[in-house]
C-alpha cells in the first residue's frame, strides 16, 4: 500500500486532513475519524462504496466509488511507514479527538479582504472534473450576489488539469493565476 500511495513528501497531510471535517465552536465535538466512520456506516448495507458488490457488477450504472484522499486510522497502524509509529499514531488520534477547532474560514473577512477598497486580489483554478473537490461546491463560494466569500476572486475553470495540477505543472498554474489576479490576463469566470 505504502509504495502505491506514499506520504514520503507530506506526512503532515495525514495529520491535518481530519481537521477539514471540523468547523468551529458551534459543532464543539471531535471529528473522531469522520471519513472512517462515514465509510463504516455506508458499507453496513450494500452500497457504491462496497467494492465487493460493485466489482462484480457488469454495469456502469453502479460504479465503484473511491475514497479519494480520505485518511483512516488504520493508516497509522503500519500500512504507511511515514504515518506509523507511536508518535505519529498518538498525534493523529489526539487530533481526531480534538474538540475546539476554529471555523474553517471566515466568510465576512474573506469578502472584506477582496473588497474594491482593498489592494488584495485573488485568482483560483477550479478543475471541472476534479475527482476530489465538488465543482458546484467550489463555484458556490465564488458566485453569490454579495454573500459568497470569494465573490471578487477571479476564477479559471478548466479541465486541462486535474487535482494534481500544482504537482504536474505548478509554475505554469501559478503564473496564470498571478497574471489573472494582477489583471494581465483576463479569463472569463
Amino acid at each position: 500500500m505504502d509504495s502505491e500511495h506514499p506520504f514520503d513528501d507530506a506526512p503532515i497531510y495525514f495529520l491535518l486532513h481530519e481537521s477539514i471535517y471540523a468547523d468551529g465552536p458551534t459543532n464543539n465535538c471531535p471529528t473522531n475519524w469522520m471519513a472512517h466512520r462515514a465509510y463504516e456506516s455506508l458499507t453496513q448495507t450494500p452500497s457504491e462504496f462496497d467494492y465487493k458488490l460493485t466489482c462484480t457488477l457488469n454495469s456502469d450504472q453502479r460504479p465503484t466509488l473511491f475514497s479519494g484522499e480520505m485518511v483512516f486510522p488504520w493508516m497509522a497502524d503500519g500500512d504507511f511507514a511515514e504515518c506509523s509509529g507511536i508518535g505519529m499514531q498518538s498525534l493523529a488520534n489526539a487530533l481526531a479527538k480534538k474538540d475546539d477547532w476554529g471555523h474553517l474560514y471566515d466568510a465576512p473577512r474573506m469578502r472584506a479582504a477582496l473588497d474594491d477598497s482593498s489592494k488584495c486580489r485573488a485568482a483560483a483554478a477550479v478543475y471541472y472534473d476534479d475527482l476530489y473537490v465538488d465543482f458546484d461546491a467550489s463555484m458556490k463560494v465564488t458566485k453569490g450576489r454579495g454573500v459568497a466569500p470569494l465573490e471578487k476572486c477571479k476564477v479559471w475553470v478548466t479541465n486541462e488539469y486535474q487535482h494534481s495540477a500544482l504537482r504536474d505543472d505548478g509554475a505554469k498554474i501559478f503564473a496564470k493565476l498571478h497574471d489573472m489576479a494582477t489583471g494581465k490576463v483576463r479569463i472569463p469566470s
